[in-house]
């Protein structure tokens, strides 16, 4: 009987967690974009600044 409630509790625990990690795994994989986004960006601005300066 204590390892079927153990299995219970370990199934809830699992059940519970995936779907967690699944949002804060997403929400770390958006931020990375967009923050990569920004830095390509400031890529161009910095690239512009440099030929502008060139000539």
């Amino acid at each position: 009987m204590y390892a079927a409630s153990m299995l219970g509790i370990f199934s809830l625990l699992i059940t519970i967690a995936v779907p967690v990690l699944l949002v804060f795994l997403s929400i770390w994989i958006y931020q990375i974009k967009k923050n990569s986004e920004n830095q390509v960006e400031q890529n161009k601005e910095i690239i512009q600044l440099l030929k502008k300066d060139r000539t």
